[in-house]
């Protein structure tokens, strides 16, 4: 099919997990949900360790539309974002407000050895 690669030249395919809370920052975050965030930054470190989480974070900034605080994963496979999801305090206590899992390809990452 024209435009299309060959699978061996394909770009690694990862997961971004982006989760929205109820807070306004992180400060906002540590003050009231102490414990939750150290669950959930044990969690992640968890799943960095194993490999399964590249790397993952709060966005510095609310989201300008809602006010609240936005995370993100970039995980290695679909089924690791949604452990991620799964096991996190904040899921579990009903504190995500949304959350969505997207395939993202990196054009920086190496390529498997042929």
């Amino acid at each position: 099919m024209a435009g299309m690669t060959d699978d061996q030249d394909a770009q690694p395919e990862y997961y971004v997990l982006e989760m929205t809370v109820p807070f306004s920052s992180l400060a906002d975050v540590q003050r009231t949900a102490a414990d939750a965030l150290a669950a959930h930054v044990a969690q992640a470190t968890e799943l960095h360790e194993q490999g399964e989480v590249l790397m993952a974070g709060a966005f510095l900034q609310p989201d300008p539309a809602t006010g609240y605080l936005r995370t993100m994963a970039i995980c290695r496979s679909r089924e690791a974002a949604e452990r991620f999801v799964e096991r996190d305090p904040f899921v579990r206590s009903g504190q995500v407000l949304e959350h969505r899992i997207c395939a993202w390809a990196n054009m920086f990452a190496p390529r498997p050895a042929h």
